[in-house]
């Protein structure tokens, strides 16, 4: 608890609090390894990636897929040219080794290890010469490299069929996994499954229609699916106040060690960029939203909530209409939904696929120039892409709030 609240005050101690316009200025892009502060917020960012192989996209996975292992010493990064690639961590952020071969089912459901910085898991739905790689929870070790088959799901009791439509995955908007035990949820096809990564085994089976998986809080104590709190046996133990289940969302915790659904709210009541729900009590709070004094949350709006050692810190990164002349517009902030604190720490500077012009001729990479910010184990780094207002590449940048 003593962390927890020095954490509270030390992460937007000294930033941008308010809520007026700071807009963005225009700003060279800095070549890879430059670090250069923002002129609005006045926080320290690096370029961490180059054009390496003709490498036109690098970026973080997904905001709610760690980018970094337990101790922050490697970041994992993909690049559409040349895959997974992992890289050392400040201050050299030099590549150390492409993953290959390394077949996820997706690009964004690889999941550091929480505890074990020399550990990376992925489900696998193919066989590239390990026997045993369909179907399986692979493990990947750093050093010594080391690539192996850890559980097979076509065994019982989960019995996964071999087939095109009941891949094993960790659903349709995946997310990591518990702290623990390291349970993570998992399905393939309506087969819905815990797993237990620390004790090799299957928690429970369930069968739901759902293209999502089960997501396990941090705690190992609730589940969330489809917008209902769940037990770990999958007993349903109600729903969520919400209208929308499916927005970008990402599960953390607090400081009192309450599992959280941390989510963007379009439609209903309550709106807002970061909206919090405690899986325990079920009670919403608004952190960042019209009614906190907030404007209305912007398109192309992210979350990530899984700093293991800062509980309670969301980071958000929303694209909106790319200018970056209003408040959230084009802005990553940090927030505490223990405390409510909010500080604005950068601009993307990113047009991604917002506002592109009657042909989306002026954003000319889409969906890879959304900003997906990642918050580090410690909360005090945040990796995040940007296509630099349309440059000719799109690059992963690293906010620094150590001191």
């Amino acid at each position: 608890m003593i962390l927890a609240l020095v954490l509270q005050t030390a992460l937007c101690a000294g930033r941008v609090t308010d809520k007026a316009p700071h807009p963005m200025q225009s700003l060279p892009k800095p070549a890879y390894g430059q670090t250069y502060v923002d002129p609005a917020f006045g926080t320290k960012i690096t370029r961490v990636t180059d054009r390496w192989d003709g490498s036109d996209i690098f970026k973080p996975m997904y905001s709610t897929m760690p980018a970094w292992n337990a101790d922050e010493t490697l970041l994992l990064l993909w690049s559409r040219q040349l895959g997974h690639v992992l890289f050392y961590g400040q201050p050299t952020y030099w590549p150390l080794a492409f993953l290959n071969p390394f077949h996820p089912t997706d690009i964004e459901q690889v999941l550091w290890d929480p505890s074990d910085p020399n550990v990376l898991w992925y489900p696998s739905n193919f066989s590239f010469g390990l026997e045993g790689a369909i179907h399986v929870l692979m493990k990947q070790t750093i050093k010594p490299w080391e690539t192996k088959g850890y559980h097979d799901f076509r065994t019982p009791p989960t019995n996964c069929p071999v087939t095109w439509s009941d891949l094993l995955k960790l659903g349709s908007d995946p997310q990591w996994m518990g702290y623990d035990r390291k349970i993570i949820g998992l399905q393939c096809g309506d087969r819905k499954f815990l797993y237990s990564i620390t004790e090799d085994k299957v928690l429970v089976v369930g069968n739901e229609a759902t293209p999502n998986a089960p997501i396990v809080g941090p705690s190992e104590t609730r589940v969330f699916l489809d917008g209902h709190v769940l037990d770990m046996g999958l007993r349903d133990l109600g729903a969520l106040q919400m209208a929308n289940p499916g927005e970008h969302a990402s599960m953390g915790r607090d400081a009192q060690g309450h599992d959280r659904w941390n989510a963007v709210a379009f439609d209903g009541s309550p709106t807002g960029t970061l909206v919090s729900w405690d899986l325990v009590t079920k009670a919403l709070r608004v952190i960042v939203g019209p009614s906190t004094g907030w404007p209305d949350p912007k398109s192309g709006t992210h979350l990530s909530a899984i700093a293991t050692k800062a509980p309670g810190w969301v980071v958000v990164g929303s694209v909106g209409a790319h200018t970056g002349q209003t408040v959230l517009d084009n802005e990553i902030i940090l927030a505490n939904v223990d405390s409510g604190e909010v500080c604005r720490l950068a601009h993307a500077r990113t047009k991604a696929g917002t506002d592109c012009g009657p042909k989306h001729d002026q954003c000319p990479w889409g969906y890879w120039g959304e900003i997906h910010p990642v918050i580090s184990p410690s909360g005090k780094q945040i990796a995040f892409g940007s296509d630099w207002m349309g440059s000719d590449s799109v690059d992963t940048y690293v906010v620094d709030l150590r001191r």
